[in-house]
């Protein structure tokens, strides 16, 4: 009987300490994820009542990203954000989201996604050309809709990279706020770069946001702050095998 009891005590031993150990485990090994890509296609022009269909192909390096949390797609016509609506898009196969929309009135839209996938954010947009109504400059359209919020904090890196953060002067818990990094190699612009937003508070687990270029050297992406306080955003750099670089910002939300 001794010999049972002892038995099932050491059983009882192990076990706990195998527990132990696994809660030990650190949750992140502070190596940075691999990035999520999404990549839209839309009609590049339609007619108004003509129904469009618009997907987004989300993969993490060669891997279709098929458990992506939420797809979404955000319309609206030039100018009238505040006024823009969400649609649900559904996987349809190898990491492709799909969803149709029709657009009753002439104008240039944008069609931006939200990907929420692998605890990381990516939100592309394009525009679509709807009818014969041309915008009086359509080639500056997304520095129209980000020149409002593109002042405030900022930070640089020094060497051959330069890394500059901007956000609103005041950024509030639970509304959306868009962030953009200007980022110069040698004194010229970086384009085609791979930039991703480390965001984390109070050295909780960090949030990571995809940026997409805007125009060269310019990358823009939104975030919802959900708490306020003081974060840290690391903003990360990567081109090819010869540029990796980051720096770090610090944003207070009220």
């Amino acid at each position: 009987m001794k010999k049972i009891l002892f038995s099932i005590m050491a059983g009882l031993l192990v076990l706990g300490g195998c527990s132990q150990s696994e809660e030990e485990k650190p949750a992140n090994n502070g190596e940075v994820p691999q990035i999520i890509e999404a990549v839209i296609e839309v009609p590049e022009t339609l007619n108004p009542g003509e129904e469009a269909a618009f997907a987004v192909t989300v993969k993490q390096g060669d891997e279709a990203v098929t458990d992506a949390d939420e797809v979404k797609f955000e319309i609206w016509q030039e100018g009238q954000k505040e006024n823009g609506e969400m649609i649900e898009a559904k996987h349809g196969s190898e990491g492709k989201y799909t969803a149709d929309h029709t657009f009753t009135e002439e104008g240039l839209y944008y069609v931006q996604s939200h990907v929420t996938a692998r605890s990381q954010h990516t939100m592309p947009m394009v525009s679509v050309q709807v009818g014969e109504a041309k915008a009086e400059d359509s080639g500056t359209g997304h520095d129209q809709e980000n020149e409002s919020h593109e002042e405030g904090h900022s930070h640089g890196h020094g060497g051959e990279v330069s890394i500059e953060l901007q956000a609103p002067d005041q950024i509030h818990a639970n509304e959306q706020t868009q962030l953009s990094a200007l980022v110069d190699n040698k004194g010229e612009p970086l384009a085609d770069a791979k930039v991703k937003l480390e965001i984390s508070l109070n050295g909780a687990t960090p949030q990571w946001v995809n940026m997409s270029e805007t125009e060269p050297g310019n990358y823009a992406a939104g975030h919802l702050f959900t708490n306020a306080g003081t974060y840290t955003i690391t903003t990360h750099v990567e081109k090819g095998d010869d540029i990796h670089e980051h720096t770090e910002t610090e944003l207070t939300v009220h």
